[in-house]
């Protein structure tokens, strides 16, 4: 185990917890996302972890060690800020050394460091330049090797891509991983962004109003989430009440194959939860290979890069409830051979779904 954070919490003069009493392992070489709104109390997590704010409670061991009142300086914790904080006044090459300089590491281990880790960047050549004299995306990359200098044993990442432009963005992740499976170094990265969380990550944490809701892996999270404010605010979420028995669960009219992994659900209120793109639509109830929920009329259709997003009114007056707005994800082809415009009545059938207590 690298890290493990027992009842960790940090309130402020409000006395509302920004961290609230909050648990959490993290394997050796593992790269750890912790995915929340601005103000749920990640970067903060993040820097009770590196030593920069006391704990109000808790404990926080890092390879083995408790470190929780030990200074930033003895944990051995590399961090990367949004913001960069490179020394202005400092050549690419001193910025990547000060940590070794700190440590009093000689000339020879200093220089050699510095060239391994340019290379490791992809910034052969550019050690005598000056912050001013990179782009945004090469002096994130320079704040990242200076993290990585002394050989931390966790490095931390606070929103480090957050002010970059979205190409920069992408081409920084892929770098950013590569140098992680390469360093083999424990990380955690803290953001904002799911696109970023579910390309990086091996596990992702969900924290909202300092409480760690969730943790799983990408795929779990976005396809079977254990609560619904993980499958609302991972991707676009359709969710309708429903009703469990032993082999059924019932959708207004509509009766479908309760899951395998819902038994725990049986006899219960549920919610049913299905994303865009696993709807299928149809012009008659007959055509959809999956099951069928209903119809429905199309309200919008827009176009959303490679596929088009239809927005529709699923008809469920005939059961008593109101009509449910639905969004499906559909291939251009599907789109056109469905003639999809807005008013058109449609099937709608369920390719994959997943099911979740409905909390009243």
């Amino acid at each position: 185990m690298s890290i493990l954070l027992e009842q960790v919490s940090k309130g402020y003069a409000s006395n509302q917890a920004v961290v609230n009493n909050l648990s959490l392992e993290i394997e050796t070489g593992e790269l750890f996302v912790l995915l929340g709104a601005s103000g749920s109390g990640k970067s903060t997590l993040l820097r009770l972890i590196a030593g920069l704010l006391p704990l109000d409670k808790g404990r926080i061991w890092l390879h083995g060690r408790e470190v929780t009142n030990l200074s930033p300086q003895q944990r051995n914790t590399g961090f990367v800020f949004q913001s960069y904080s490179l020394f202005r006044h400092m050549t690419v090459a001193q910025n990547i050394a000060f940590g070794l300089s700190i440590k009093r590491a000689g000339r020879a281990e200093q220089d050699a460091r510095v060239k391994e880790l340019l290379n490791l960047i992809q910034m052969e050549g550019l050690g005598d330049r000056m912050p001013h004299q990179l782009s945004g995306g090469q002096q994130q990359r320079v704040a990242l090797a200076r993290a990585l200098a002394p050989e931390p044993e966790v490095l931390l990442l606070d929103e480090p891509f957050g002010a970059l432009d979205a190409k920069i963005r992408v081409q920084l992740r892929q770098t950013l991983r590569e140098i992680q499976r390469r360093l083999h170094v424990t990380t955690i990265l803290v953001t904002h962004d799911q696109d970023e969380a579910f390309e990086l990550a091996d596990r992702i944490g969900i924290i909202e109003k300092g409480d760690l809701l969730e943790i799983g892996t990408p795929g779990e999270l976005y396809r079977r989430p254990r609560n619904r404010f993980t499958a609302t605010f991972l991707g676009s979420a359709n969710l309708l009440p429903a009703h469990r028995n032993s082999h059924h669960i019932f959708v207004g009219e509509a009766r479908l194959p309760a899951p395998p992994d819902s038994e725990h659900l049986q006899d219960q209120p549920v919610e049913i939860l299905f994303r865009p793109e696993e709807i299928s639509l149809a012009p008659t109830a007959e055509t959809p290979s999956e099951t069928v929920i209903g119809r429905g009329v199309v309200q919008e259709a827009t176009f959303a890069g490679p596929l088009e997003r239809v927005l529709l009114k699923l008809n469920r007056e005939s059961n008593g409830e109101k009509a449910q707005l639905l969004q499906a994800l559909l291939s251009p082809s599907e789109a056109q051979q469905l003639g999809i415009k807005p008013g058109q009545e449609v099937w709608v059938g369920l390719k994959n779904y997943h099911l979740l207590a409905r909390v009243s």
